[in-house]
C-alpha cells in the first residue's frame, strides 16, 4: 500500500504554523523505484574534523549532525521502500521525472527561512511542493529536525539505541502531500545522558545544553582564598576547604570577574552557579541573615534558596551587564530545592530543580506519599517565580536501578505537570538503563519535544510497534510492574523496601507475564526485544533471591551468589552496550547497579557467609520482629527503655527486613529509633564467645542486652572500645558474652539514630539481626 505523510495536529501552540492543506501527492518513491534525489551543500557532507568531539566548536557539532542526518533520510526512505536514494552533494539540478529533496541553504533559497523562529534558531520549516521538496531551518540543528519531522510523520520510530530499536514501516510507494510546515521543539533542550548519538539525534535531543552542575567554588582560586580568608564559609567552627561566604559581595564580584576573562576569550551559551554537592555551608551570622526564612520539611533544614539566590543575582546581574544573552543555570537542589521567599529570580537564571529528596516511583498526584504536595508547590513556585527552568528529575530509582522500573504512571503525570509550569529544559538523570526503563526515557523526551501528545498514546505506540505479536502480552508484564511500584505504600530510596513491594507471588505473577510475552513472539527481533526484559528479570529474581536468603538466614550461599549477580550484570551490560543497558557505563565498567550493590550489600552477604561458615548460629532464623518506638531526644534510657522489664506492649511492631522508617511513617526523620525483641538462647558450651551481629544500618547503634550497653570493640586493637558503632550498610558484630545465660532468655535492645543526611528516606535496621557462638 501507499504510505502517505499526513499533516499532523500541531506540534506546539507557541511555535508552530501550518500554512497548507494537503492538495496533491509528491511522490519520492513509487512501486520501489527511487523519483526523488536529495540535493546538500557539499560543506555539509565533509567528513568529521580532526581532533576530539567534546573540543568542536558548536557550528561544526551541528554541522556534522546534519550531514549524518541527511544520510539518515536516504538510508530510511530505502529502508521503508527498498530504493536507493542518491546524495548529490550541490546545487539542485533539474532531471525529468526526478523529485527534487533540497536541504538546507538551498531550500532557504528556493522557499525563504521557517515562518517561526525559536531559542537557539531552533525554528525548522517542510514544504512539500510538486517538483521539490525543501528541508530547512533557523540552524543547521533546525535543518536537521525537519529531516526528521518527514520520518517521524512517515512512521518512523527510534525507541531503544541500537538497530533492533528502531521500528520502520514498509511500503513500495511513498508520497507526501502537499504543504508547508512550519515550526519548533517545545522545550529549548532535550536529552538524556547514555544513548549512542544516532538514537538522539533520530529523537531529536539537543539544544542549548543548560550547564548546571556542581561548579561554583571552583570558580575561586586556592590563592584567592588564602589573600582573602574573609571569602572562605566557616562549617563546624572552622574555614572550609572549599565552601564560600555567599553574603560577601567581593566573592561575586570575583566570580564575575573569572567569567568576563573567561567570555572575553570563548563565548559561552551558559554558566552553572550550583554550588559542590553536599549538606554543609555556611554558618556565619551573615550568612544565615540572608536566609528566606523557609524550612525544607524533607531535609529537617532551613532552605538555603534565598541565600544561595543573593549571590547567584550578583554575579549574573555583573556579567549580564555585558553579556546579556548568556544564562546562568543554579541547581535547586538538596537545601536550596524550595522556591524563594524573599529575593527575586534574575531574568537570566534558569533553576535546575532537582527534587532529589522527594518520591521517586509515585506520581506527584498521590498525596499520601510524603512531600508530594511540597513537591508540587515548589515545581509551581519556581515555574512563577522564574523566566523559565530547567527540570532534572531522575530517570532510575535512587540508589537501586537494576530492578524493572517502567515509570509510566509516575511520568504520564509528573512531564505534563512540569512541562505546564514553565519547563523550557527538560534534562534528568538518567543512567543506561534502557532495560528496565525503556519507556520512561523515551517518554520523557517525546513530550519534551511536543507537550500536546497524550502519554498514553505514546505508550501504546510504543509497546504495539517495538513488540510486534508479543504487544499485548508485553504491555500485561509492564503495565504489571508499573503498578506494583505505584500501588505499594513504601516510599524509600534503594533496595531495602523490596521486601515489602516485590513479595514472592508479585514477582511469580511478573514471571508468569513474561512468559506469555516470550510465548507470543513471532520474529527473532521480536525474541531480541523481549529476551532483554527477559534476562532483566531473571536478574532481579536473583537479587530478590538474595534479599530473602539474608532474611530467612540462609547464609552459607549468599557471598557466592552476590558475586554470582555482580558478574551476572557486567556480562549483561557489555552484551546489551549498543542498547545502553545494564547500566554499563564509561566511567562504570562494573555497571553503576553493581557498584550500588558493592555500597549497599556486598559487605552484609560476605560477612553472612562468614559467620554461617565460620560460627554456630543460635536462633532458628535471624530476628526480625521488634518493637519500635520513635525517640526525638535521648531521654529512652532514663525512661529504661533498655532494661529487660520495661514494658513495650504499646509499641508498634515492624518486620526490619520489609519496612523502612519512610514506610512507618518517619520519611524524615533525623533522629532516633529504639527496637526491642527477645530471643530464647539454646545451651553454649562452656568457654564459647557469644555474638551479636547487626547485619546493616542506617545512622549509629548502640546495644543493650538485658539491660547491659555493649560496647563495640574496634577490629585494631590500638582503638578504645565505644559505646556506640556508626557506619552506613556495615555489618557488625558485638561481645555479649558477659550480658547472657546459655538456655535462657535475653531482652535486647538498640537505640539507632540516623546521624548524617541521605535522600532515601531509610534510618534504622535494614537488616536482621543474629546471635551467634564460637564452632
Amino acid at each position: 500500500m501507499n504510505r502517505k505523510l499526513l499533516p499532523r495536529p500541531l506540534l506546539l501552540i507557541l511555535f508552530l504554523s501550518f500554512a497548507t492543506a494537503a492538495m496533491a501527492d509528491v511522490v519520492l518513491v513509487e512501486d520501489g523505484r527511487a523519483r526523488a534525489k536529495i540535493f546538500v551543500a557539499p560543506a555539509v557532507m565533509a567528513d568529521d574534523l580532526p581532533g576530539a568531539k567534546h573540543l568542536l566548536s558548536e557550528t561544526e557539532k551541528q554541522r556534522e549532525r546534519l550531514r549524518d542526518s541527511v544520510k539518515d533520510l536516504a538510508l530510511y526512505l530505502e529502508k521503508i521502500s527498498g530504493a536507493p536514494i542518491a546524495i548529490v552533494a550541490g546545487p539542485p539540478m533539474q532531471e525529468a521525472g526526478v523529485m527534487q529533496v533540497v536541504v538546507g541553504e538551498e531550500a532557504v533559497k528556493a522557499f525563504g527561512p521557517p515562518a517561526k523562529t525559536a531559542p537557539f534558531k531552533q525554528g525548522f520549516r517542510v514544504v512539500i511542493a510538486p517538483g521539490k521538496v525543501g528541508l530547512l531551518g533557523e540552524s543547521d540543528l533546525a535543518t536537521s529536525y525537519a529531516i526528521y519531522e518527514v520520518l517521524d510523520r512517515l512512521g518512523c520510530r527510534w525507541y531503544m539505541p541500537g538497530e533492533w530499536g528502531e521500528v520502520i514501516p514498509k511500503t513500495k510507494t511513498i508520497a507526501l502531500p502537499e504543504m508547508d510546515f512550519s515550526s519548533a521543539p517545545g522545550t529549548i533542550y532535550r536529552g538524556i545522558w547514555y544513548a549512542d548519538d544516532d538514537y538522539k539525534r533520530r529523537n531529536r535531543h539537543g539544544g542549548l545544553l543548560l550547564h548546571a552542575g556542581h561548579a561554583l567554588e571552583g570558580y575561586i582560586s586556592d590563592a584567592q582564598r588564602k589573600e582573602h580568608p574573609e571569602w572562605v564559609a566557616e562549617v563546624g567552627g572552622k574555614p572550609h576547604k572549599r565552601r564560600l561566604k555567599w553574603s560577601n559581595p567581593a566573592v561575586a564580584d570575583a566570580i564575575g570577574d573569572y567569567w568576563l576573562e573567561r567570555l572575553a576569550k570563548s563565548p559561552v551559551d551558559s554558566i552553572s552557579l550550583s554550588p559542590d554537592d553536599g549538606i554543609d555551608f555556611d554558618e556565619s551570622k551573615e550568612d544565615k541573615a540572608i536566609d528566606g526564612g523557609d524550612f525544607d520539611t524533607t531535609s529537617q533544614s532551613v532552605s538555603l534558596t534565598d541565600r544561595q539566590l543573593v549571590i547567584s543575582n550578583r554575579v549574573a546581574t555583573r556579567i549580564g551587564a555585558q553579556y546579556p544573552n548568556v544564562l546562568f543555570g543554579m541547581l535547586a537542589y538538596g537545601p536550596s530545592t524550595r522556591p524563594p521567599v524573599r529575593e527575586k529570580v534574575h531574568p537570566n537564571i534558569v533553576p535546575q530543580i532537582a527534587p532529589i529528596t522527594y518520591s521517586r516511583s509515585h506520581p506527584m498526584t498521590m498525596d499520601e506519599v510524603p512531600d508530594n504536595k511540597e513537591l508540587r508547590a515548589l515545581i509551581e513556585g519556581w515555574g512563577k517565580a522564574a523566566k523559565m527552568t530547567s527540570v532534572y528529575f531522575y530517570a532510575w530509582f535512587l540508589a537501586e536501578p537494576s530492578a524493572p522500573n517502567p515509570m509510566i504512571r509516575k511520568w504520564s503525570v509528573d512531564v505534563p505537570f512540569v512541562l505546564k509550569n514553565n519547563c523550557q529544559f527538560w534534562q534528568p538523570e538518567t543512567t543506561a538503563n534502557f532495560e528496565t526503563s525503556m519507556h520512561a526515557l523515551y517518554l520523557g523526551c517525546r513530550l519534551a519535544w511536543n507537550p500536546e501528545l497524550k502519554p498514553a498514546d505514546i505508550i501504546a505506540e510504543l509497546n504495539t510497534g517495538f513488540y510486534g505479536h508479543a504487544a499485548k502480552e508485553m504491555t500485561a508484564y509492564w503495565d504489571y510492574i508499573d503498578d506494583v511500584w505505584v500501588s505499594t505504600p513504601d516510599y524509600s530510596g534503594c533496595g531495602f523496601g523490596y521486601m515489602k513491594r516485590w513479595t514472592p507471588e508479585r514477582l511469580a505473577r511478573a514471571r508468569e507475564l513474561m512468559n506469555e510475552g516470550l510465548a507470543a513472539c513471532a520474529t527473532p527481533l521480536e525474541i531480541q526485544r523481549v529476551k532483554i526484559a527477559d534476562q532483566s528479570l531473571e536478574l532481579f529474581e536473583l537479587f530478590m533471591k538474595l534479599r530473602r536468603d539474608q532474611a530467612e538466614g540462609h547464609w552459607a550461599t549468599v557471598a557466592a551468589e552476590a558475586d554470582q549477580w555482580r558478574k551476572r550484570i557486567s556480562y549483561l551490560g557489555t552484551k546489551y552496550k549498543p542498547q545502553s543497558s545494564f547500566t554499563l557505563m564509561p566511567w562504570s565498567p562494573n555497571t553503576l547497579s553493581g557498584g550500588y550493590f558493592a555500597q549497599f550489600y556486598q559487605k552484609s552477604y560476605d560477612e553472612e557467609s562468614r559467620v554461617a561458615k565460620e560460627f554456630t548460629l543460635l536462633t532458628p532464623k535471624p530476628l526480625r520482629e521488634f518493637r519500635y518506638e520513635a525517640a526525638a531526644d535521648k531521654s529512652g534510657e532514663d525512661q529504661g527503655y533498655a532494661a529487660p522489664t520495661f514494658d513495650d506492649s504499646q509499641w508498634k511492631t515492624t518486620d526490619v527486613c520489609v519496612d523502612t522508617w519512610s514506610t512507618l511513617g518517619y520519611h524524615a526523620w533525623f533522629k532516633s529509633m529504639w527496637y526491642r525483641t527477645k530471643a530464647t538462647l539454646p545451651p553454649v558450651p562452656k568457654g564459647k564467645k557469644i555474638f551479636l551481629m547487626l547485619t546493616s544500618t542506617d545512622g549509629s547503634a548502640k546495644v543493650f542486652v538485658n539491660g547491659k550497653p555493649i560496647p563495640y570493640s574496634e577490629t585494631d586493637p590500638k582503638k578504645a572500645a565505644r559505646d556506640v558503632f556508626d557506619g552506613y550498610c556495615q555489618p557488625v558484630s558485638f561481645d555479649i558474652t558477659d550480658a547472657v545465660k546459655p538456655n535462657s532468655d535475653c531482652q535486647i535492645a538498640i537505640l539507632c539514630t540516623r546521624t548524617e543526611f541521605n535522600e532515601l528516606g531509610t534510618g534504622g535496621l535494614l537488616g536482621p539481626v543474629a546471635l551467634y557462638r564460637e564452632k
